[in-house]
């Protein structure tokens, strides 16, 4: 599974997700069973790129592109590390939009 989540920082440890408006980067993450991280990757935009999820901290985000990229979003608390975000998904805590 590819995770993509719009943060501030491009680091693993201390970036926290952000909208996709005010995103600096956004970091893929391609996952493994139980939500462990095989690859990461920083990237400046999401546009033209395949993945199955974006995380977002608001619910009113505009995701037209990301569905018609074909992915799907899920939704995340604000000021949420990247961590804590990888936890979230692993347990099955973030609520899918639609």
């Amino acid at each position: 599974m590819l995770v993509v989540i719009p943060v501030d920082l491009n680091d693993m440890e201390e970036g926290k997700i952000t909208s996709i408006a005010d995103a600096n980067y956004f970091v893929f993450l391609k996952l493994a069973d139980g939500a462990k991280v095989k690859n990461s990757e920083f990237k400046k935009s999401f546009s033209n790129e395949i993945f199955d999820y974006i995380v977002v901290n608001d619910r009113n985000e505009d995701l037209e592109e990301v569905f018609e990229l074909g992915a799907r979003a899920l939704l995340a608390r604000k000021n949420m590390y990247i961590e804590d975000i990888l936890e979230a998904i692993m347990f099955a805590e973030l609520d899918e939009l639609a």
